[in-house]
């Protein structure tokens, strides 16, 4: 578990010391700020050292602090529903059960509101009854594992319950967790839910005993969380419950304990094809007879890539400049001398009108998975209503443009000084670069005092005010007393209807906002850095306009009450722009749902056509077209 410094926010590892520690406090060795022993330095971020004698304490009475959960934490129960009446399944939902029903493992890729979880339970169910499992593990982010236990011990009256027997519930692990398994009654149905950065403590080791104690089933919901393969907690789901086979450090066979497997999300395409192996490989060992980088290369379009700063290249896959160079090529051997790609890459590539993604084989990859996997979307499954996109252009004031131009041309590459030297730039690769912009165009910089540069400032002028460690949105300078996107963003609530729905990727974006607004409108703000108001304030409608952090708001919230989200900036992620919109556009949702796109310079731009390039291929895997309707 971690803790963040209670002014800058930077997330610092949680230091305890016996019992009460949490009353404990020290003195910073740094600046003497005192702090509780399980929290940061709340002035300069540095933890606190041990054996230091405590001074009395203070209140930190100026300084934002999280508020701290206090609901209780999810007990072990039997639940018996029998008096409710059993749920109805819509025809995708018993699509799903039928076409599972003799298969071990199965895929439900069901958007947001589909009714997976209903699914699933309702494949555990018929399963278990028929003695193939006693228990079921379900894995699930944080929060989302937490409704899991809510579904099963208190379902919606309305819709019904699966089970109308006796079943053991459990919720352990993440926020409102138990901290340990209890064996459930025997000749009775076990369901466990863990939150999956368990898999990456060292209590993992107690998961996969208990899951394997009797026969058993594991889900994984929202399954992107083991798209990477070399993470911790996806190499223990692919292989901690599996009978494996080593030569030294390679593994060479494995075989699951017990076969029942289930994976669901809706954005089983996030990055690119490479995103499936995982997830399949967890499913099933060996599902597509290919090993990674064997899987990697038939789906994944590749060319070789300089490290900067290094002699060494890697594979990356293409970009559209790349993919337009390769066209343009005369031959396979220019195009494998220049870019390192592969005979059929190029052939792909030569047969294309238009870059469509850096993927390739998509008909193919769609059949591998169609016999173990059924697709779901909202709009086919619920009668609902109609999405709008809308893209605003803009632009910057004269500081922005200038900065953002300078720090183009200076950052990409190093340069050479006046008196001949060599001199490295800030940035060392094209992220920290493309954050950078992004900031620059959103109309802020992160510096050491509240104010704001010049229109004629230099980038020298703004390295002088550059944080380098995190920051609080106290500590940001904006580009000018007016910011074209602000305002525009500010013309645009002022004219819709409420409540709106306003997403940002920075935590500095979303308090500037909300200072906007403030006191025009009622306004709440939901960051990772301060909550005031908060989601049930919105959904009761006493709050207009919520202004909120899009990371922070992407799962597990249900917003119908909204009609229309601004993305005031996005991230490169699909899911999370994905997840974002199904916020409001859910069942419930009675009105036409409007989302809003402030394009303020290049970056933008290039961070909305990666989204719509990743979600072309979702499209293509699901669908077998692209829809153009949609980011």
């Amino acid at each position: 578990m971690s803790r963040t410094c209670a002014i800058c926010w930077a997330w610092q590892p949680k230091i305890v010391t016996g019992v009460g520690a949490k009353d404990i406090t020290a003195l910073c060795k740094v600046c003497n700020a005192e702090t509780h022993r399980d929290y940061t330095c709340p002035l300069c971020s540095v933890l606190p050292p041990t054996g230091v004698k405590s001074p009395p304490k203070i209140k930190l009475a100026d300084v934002a602090t999280k508020k701290k959960r206090t609901s209780k934490a999810a007990q072990p129960v039997v639940v018996n529903h029998k008096d409710m009446k059993n749920v109805e399944l819509f025809s995708h939902q018993q699509q799903a059960v039928d076409k599972f029903r003799d298969n071990d493992y199965c895929c439900l890729f069901f958007e947001m509101g589909c009714g997976k979880t209903i699914t699933a339970l309702t494949i555990i169910k018929e399963k278990y009854q028929r003695g193939l499992f006693n228990r079921v593990l379900v894995v699930a982010p944080n929060d989302v594992h937490r409704q899991w236990y809510q579904d099963l011990v208190n379902p919606n009256p309305e819709v019904g319950t699966v089970f109308d027997f006796d079943i053991h519930v459990q919720c352990v692990g993440g926020r409102g967790g138990a901290k340990d398994f209890v064996d459930p009654p025997d000749n009775m149905l076990a369901i466990a839910m863990v939150n999956i950065d368990t898999m990456s403590t060292n209590k993992w080791s107690k998961v996969v005993e208990w899951t394997l104690a009797d026969a058993s089933a594991i889900i994984i919901d929202e399954a992107t969380a083991i798209k990477n393969k070399d993470s911790l907690r996806s190499q223990r789901m692919l292989y901690g419950f599996n009978h494996v086979a080593k030569r030294g450090k390679v593994i060479t066979d494995s075989q699951p304990c017990y076969p029942y497997r289930m994976i669901l999300t809706g954005t089983p395409v996030t990055n690119g094809a490479i995103d499936l192996w995982a997830m399949m490989e967890f499913v099933k060992p060996n599902f597509f007879g290919r090993n990674y980088y064997s899987f990697r290369n038939r789906y994944s379009m590749l060319c070789d890539l300089q490290v900067s700063g290094d002699n060494r290249t890697i594979k990356a896959q293409i970009t559209p400049k790349i993919w337009q160079a390769v066209k343009d090529c005369d031959n396979f051997e220019t195009a494998n001398y220049k870019f390192g790609v592969s005979h059929d890459t190029y052939l792909t590539i030569k047969t294309q009108d238009k870059y469509m993604g850096p993927y390739k084989h998509v008909e193919e990859l769609r059949e591998a998975i169609d016999y173990a996997s059924v697709f779901a979307k909202l709009v086919d499954c619920v009668d609902m209503p109609a999405t709008n996109y809308i893209i605003r252009d803009v632009g910057m004031n004269a500081a922005q443009e200038k900065l953002y131009r300078d720090m183009k041309k200076n950052l990409m590459s190093s340069y050479e000084a006046a008196d001949g030297t060599i001199v490295e730039t800030r940035a060392k690769n094209t992220l920290v670069v493309s954050l950078r912009l992004q900031q620059i165009s959103s109309g802020f910089i992160v510096g050491r005092a509240q104010d704001t540069l010049p229109e004629d400032a230099t980038l020298a002028d703004m390295y002088e005010h550059v944080l380098d460690q995190d920051y609080t949105p106290d500590q940001v300078v904006w580009l000018g007393e007016s910011v074209p996107k602000l305002d525009a963003l500010m013309r645009d609530i002022e004219e819709l209807d409420k409540p709106v729905l306003v997403l940002t990727r920075y935590t500095a974006e979303a308090a500037k906002i909300y200072d906007m607004l403030k006191d025009k409108y009622r306004t709440g703000l939901f960051t990772g850095w301060k909550v005031i108001g908060g989601i049930d304030e919105f959904k009761a409608g006493n709050i207009d306009v919520l202004v909120a952090n899009s990371n922070k708001i992407h799962r597990g919230f249900n917003l119908q009450n909204a009609h229309t989200t601004l993305f005031y900036s996005n991230t490169y992620s699909m899911e999370v722009r994905q997840q974002s919109e199904f916020r409001t556009f859910r069942i419930g949702q009675t009105c036409p749902c409007t989302y809003v796109d402030y394009m303020a310079a290049g970056i933008d731009q290039i961070i909305y056509d990666a989204l719509r390039i990743k979600k072309n291929l979702l499209d293509v895997i699901r669908d077998g077209e692209v829809n153009q309707d949609t980011v």
